[in-house]
């Protein structure tokens, strides 16, 4: 299998499919989807209609429950809907379903979920030989199960009582064929984590200290990055422009000393474990770094959940907690009613407000991180 599959669908009209706890509030459902119709813009594609629906779990067979799948191929058919993107993980058998479901308004209608709309949006925006393997072993591990399960249906179709049809034969050709891409995808990965590994060390030994920004995506990473390094790399209003990791120098006024800074890529929420462990090579530079600033748009009405989310993905990562400085972004846009809360809640992680687009407080952040890695070497 290779990434020719991810053709790129700009201007598709987009139908965006959920189902919610019965507890979710319009405002905790209106989040969720605005994040999801900020996916489909950033691939190119516009939402033209959405099958949304309340209950206690989605349907095994076909997610959404009989009357709701009748709406969403109503909709299809009316909005001329060309891909139908879900808000959670969807089973092989699921997105297979559904879209023998919804031929019926559409034959060429296509079922996505939200971590292949993802991987799309990657495909799009890697540059390095690193993310494009990672991308190609994310998308192996997500869609290989529906890809070598085709060979079910031939087998449906071939065999028989008593007979071993040609279609099972196909499947365990298809099964082997995608362990052994991954196998040796992960190979490449692993040399290409070697020197990665090399180049950390040798900066160890000649005492260079490291920076990293980690975050929700779209939190202004990559705007934190330019103000600190005086860098001019590419900043766009829309999620994961960042992909591969991206190092500069940090000068401190102060000591005259250099310390690297790295930009990464961004989190998000309920994405399944393959997906940030097949991008754990990326955050390397995050899990060796002496100072980590967590980033986060303090104009967001949805900010805890989204701390939350950094937070987790920090804990899988086992990153160190003594060296992270929450730095609230976007303080040009916030009213600042929350900031005593948040100084109060996080003030183990020495909490710091800025704008990343004007400047405010940069000086600041930049004193604070001089003074934490002078007094990590006195310790040393």
């Amino acid at each position: 299998m290779n990434l020719n599959m991810f053709k790129h669908f700009f201007n598709k009209r987009f139908l965006l499919m959920g189902v919610f706890p019965k507890f979710f509030s319009q405002e905790e459902i209106l989040v969720e989807l605005e994040e999801m119709e900020s996916l489909v813009n950033t691939y190119g594609g516009q939402v033209f209609a959405l099958a949304v629906q309340k209950g206690e779990r989605p349907s095994q067979a076909t997610y959404l429950r009989s009357g709701k799948i009748q709406q969403a191929n109503d909709s299809i058919l009316k909005e001329r809907i060309d891909i139908v993107v879900c808000k959670d993980y969807l089973k092989p058998g699921q997105m297979f379903t559904l879209e023998k479901i919804f031929n019926i308004s559409n034959p060429d209608i296509q079922v996505w979920d939200k971590a292949f709309l993802i991987l799309h949006i990657f495909d799009l925006h890697a540059t390095s030989a690193a993310a494009k393997l990672q991308i190609k072993i994310a998308s192996l591990k997500h869609m290989g199960p529906r890809l070598y399960g085709m060979g079910y249906i031939l087998s449906d179709q071939g065999g028989g009582i008593g007979i071993k049809g040609i279609g099972e034969t196909n499947t365990e050709i298809m099964r082997r064929h995608w362990r052994n891409e991954i196998y040796s995808l992960k190979n490449k990965i692993k040399d290409l984590e070697k020197k990665r590994q090399i180049m950390i060390d040798r900066r160890q030994k000649l005492g260079l200290k490291t920076v990293s920004i980690i975050g929700y995506t779209n939190s202004g990473k990559s705007t934190l990055f330019n103000q600190l390094s005086g860098k001019k790399n590419t900043v766009d209003d829309k999620l994961f422009v960042t992909l591969d990791s991206t190092s500069a120098k940090l000068f401190f006024t102060n000591s005259r000393e250099n310390a690297i800074l790295t930009d990464t890529i961004g989190f998000i929420r309920n994405l399944p474990p393959f997906l940030i462990d097949t991008f754990k090579s990326t955050l390397m530079e995050s899990v060796h770094s002496d100072i980590i600033l967590l980033l986060i748009d303090a104009a967001d009405p949805d900010i805890y959940n989204k701390i939350q989310t950094v937070e987790k993905v920090a804990y899988e990562l086992n990153l160190a907690r003594d060296k992270m400085i929450y730095v609230f972004n976007k303080t040009d846009k916030s009213d600042n009613s929350k900031k005593d809360e948040l100084c109060e809640k996080y003030k183990f992680y020495t909490p710091v407000f800025i704008s990343a687009l004007t400047g405010k407080g940069i000086s600041e952040l930049k004193r604070i991180i001089e003074e934490k890695l002078v007094k990590q070497t006195v310790r040393e």
